[in-house]
């Protein structure tokens, strides 16, 4: 295990402890990693998610958004997504999650390029209490990509935090497989802002390990999440 990676496990273990404690010391913890660690960093990135809710019904959700990722120490915008995303509440516990994502990436010796991916999710609670736990468990289907031929993946979520609190501490660690095996670990730890009428603000720092030939790669990035409800609930509206 490389210094990096031993930093950031005692990091994400620490978090866990201050689950309970107040936002700004998880808020300060994660900026002096970041600040530490960018240096032994592949590359410090920033990354930007935007989620608007247009239809909201008891059983029924869907979402549109945009990602735009930028690379080389802040230097230049590398990756830009446009998504919709349809989640149907089966029960209580599962709802399923069907989506698609339009990317242009910048690729090595290709330039600019259009790619695609289908995704296929399932939703569930690990536990319901003053803290909740939630996994998502997604099969994923990318097609077009100039750089390699088209493959499935696999990603098992977890995310945690504090639901009925207005700013909570947030935990997310993303697991991804492919044919070959295990290909990256993806770990954000911050705070998450519900700033009413279902709008809300998450803010993190985030550490990836991806396997890159034979050797593992890391990569920091600042992560920023924007989720605004367009939509008129169906109590609301009724």
């Amino acid at each position: 295990m490389t210094r990096t990676e031993r930093v950031t496990t005692l990091a994400l273990s620490a978090t866990c402890s201050l689950i309970n404690t107040t936002a700004p010391r998880i808020l300060t913890l994660g900026l002096v990693l970041l600040t530490a660690s960018s240096l032994e960093a592949d590359d410090l990135q920033s990354w930007t998610d935007l989620e608007l809710g247009l239809v909201k019904t008891e059983r029924v959700e869907w979402s549109v958004g945009g990602v735009a990722r930028i690379r080389d120490s802040l230097g230049s915008v590398y990756d830009r997504r446009a998504t919709t995303e349809v989640g149907i509440k089966l029960n209580d516990s599962l709802e399923l999650e069907l989506g698609y994502v339009l990317r242009n990436r910048t690729r090595s010796g290709f330039g600019f390029g259009w790619d695609h991916r289908l995704f296929v999710g399932l939703s569930y609670p690990i536990l319901r209490r003053v803290v909740a736990v939630k996994g998502k468990t997604l099969y994923e289907r990318h097609v077009g990509r100039p750089d390699t031929r088209d493959f499935n993946r696999y990603r098992q979520q977890f995310e945690i935090e504090r639901p009925a609190a207005r700013v909570s501490p947030w935990l997310y660690q993303s697991l991804a497989f492919k044919n070959e095996g295990f290909v990256r670990s993806r770990s954000r730890f911050g705070l998450r802002w519900d700033v009413g009428s279902g709008h809300s603000l998450k803010v993190a720092y985030q550490f990836e390990s991806i396997k890159s030939g034979t050797a593992r790669r890391p990569r920091h990035a600042v992560y920023t999440e924007w989720s605004f409800s367009l939509a008129t609930s169906a109590e609301t509206s009724q």
